[in-house]
């Protein structure tokens, strides 16, 4: 019998999670293995619409979709997250500390998951101020140099404004650029955050932002725009890729949190995910903003596992 890729992956589909991770360790068989951590967060956000939505990838079958993809994969169930945390809408950052409580339970639960070089956490079911409690688990875990690879439709870097009530997603690379109150953590320099697919204006002024925008990505292609970005990344740098699917256009991705008339299809976006997440630097992968609220038959989430299954493959 001829051994087709197709064929491989369904002989291995339905092992179990032992299994996979049994087979993991054998050394001539040494692959990495996407831990799936489901983040219930919404403290994070402006308004509701993301509330425990790695539910709904769950649903679409994301874990045998990956396997039948040949991925090797272990779902670790949600990140624990107290059940009662601040709302409100007070200056400076909305439901303030809440966000900060959650990225120390991440950093928490991802840290002995990242100790093991083989094994990369993927997050689902998140706003986009997670990218401060991952980026802090990396730095934890023994990183130096963490450069995370923001693919959004926006920049997230409004600054905290005493007079305004900001959402923690909207303040996220700002809280990652910019020494203030807010965490303990040692602030990126802006080169460290290299923005992808954005169509809206940055918010802050200050240092030029390293971007390839949509507009760029669509002129030399999903793949060459995918290579620059990888070969502004040193060497010796861990990377964290940030994939907010409001990068998506909305007609591609109508249950973006907040969706953009303009963006890339979900074609195009699998083409510049499935190098940027097959490098060998790449220790963390987070998915965010997606709204289970506009998404009542699933389609949107069946086509996020089926982005996620193309990209890993």
């Amino acid at each position: 019998m001829q051994l087709t890729r197709r064929s491989f992956a369904g002989l291995f589909a339905g092992m179990t999670a032992m299994e996979w991770g049994l087979m993991a360790e054998t050394p001539f068989l040494k692959r990495l293995v996407y831990d799936v951590f489901g983040v219930p967060l919404r403290t994070g956000s402006l308004v509701p619409g993301s509330e425990n939505d790695g539910a709904a990838f769950r649903e679409a079958r994301l874990v045998e979709r990956l396997r039948a993809a040949g991925v090797l994969v272990e779902d670790q169930g949600d990140v624990a997250i107290p059940a009662f945390l601040p709302h409100h809408a007070l200056p400076p950052v909305k439901n303030w500390p809440g966000p900060r409580i959650v990225w120390d339970c991440v950093s928490e639960q991802l840290g002995s998951v990242l100790k093991q070089s083989s094994h990369v956490p993927l997050l689902i079911g998140c706003d986009c101020s997670i990218v401060v409690g991952t980026v802090q688990a990396l730095a934890r875990a023994g990183s130096s140099q963490v450069h995370v690879i923001y693919i959004d439709g926006d920049y997230d870097d409004a600054a905290a404004d005493a007079r305004v009530c900001n959402s923690a997603a909207s303040l996220a690379t700002w809280l990652l650029t910019t020494p203030s109150p807010f965490w303990a953590g040692a602030c990126l320099e802006r080169s460290q955050v290299p923005y992808v697919g954005c169509t809206a204006a940055p918010q802050s002024s200050g240092v030029p932002l390293v971007s390839m925008p949509r507009a760029e990505i669509v002129r030399i292609g999903p793949g060459a725009a995918a290579a620059r970005v990888l070969a502004g990344i040193p060497a010796s740098a861990d990377v964290l890729i940030h994939l907010d699917i409001d990068v998506l256009a909305k007609r591609e991705m109508p249950a973006a949190y907040f969706p953009h008339e303009e963006g890339l299809s979900l074609a195009n976006c699998a083409e510049l995910l499935r190098p940027l997440v097959h490098d060998s630097r790449v220790r963390l992968i987070e998915v965010s903003e997606y709204a289970s609220l506009r998404d009542a038959e699933g389609s949107a989430a069946r086509a996020l596992v089926d982005l996620l299954g193309r990209a890993l493959a």
